[in-house]
């Protein structure tokens, strides 16, 4: 309940710097505007994107980097991802996903291919 009062507040403030955002770098004549927001799909800002791309792990390697990060009891690990939108529910919202288990060096090939893969929907890849 304080989390969702919480974010009724802050995420349509969030929304709207974030449209200003966009409309800089469209101004600026910018091809591209990256948007990083872990809440994209909860807070329903697909709008204000033309493509979403996901990164996703495992539940048990989440887990385990929650622990290790945060200090936190697996239980507790556990319980803050099922508060989360599930795996699932993201790939199914998005145009392109990644997964982050392996080396940042896969991570960043997968970028790549991603990257490009969409970008041939529009008509090339450089």
């Amino acid at each position: 309940e304080q989390l969702k009062r919480l974010t009724d507040i802050v995420w349509p403030k969030i929304a709207q710097m974030v449209k200003e955002r966009v409309r800089e770098a469209d101004a600026q004549g910018k091809a591209v505007c990256v948007l990083d927001a872990a809440v994209l799909l909860e807070a329903g800002w697909q709008d204000m994107v033309h493509e979403v791309w996901t990164a996703i792990i495992p539940e048990e390697e989440a887990v385990r980097r929650i622990v290790a990060r945060d200090g936190l009891t697996e239980e507790a690990a556990r319980r803050r991802l099922q508060s989360q939108m599930s795996n699932r529910q993201r790939v199914e919202q998005s145009q392109v996903v990644l997964c982050s288990l392996w080396e940042p060096e896969i991570t960043r090939q997968q970028v790549s291919w991603g990257c490009c893969s969409s970008r041939a929907a529009l008509g090339g890849c450089d």
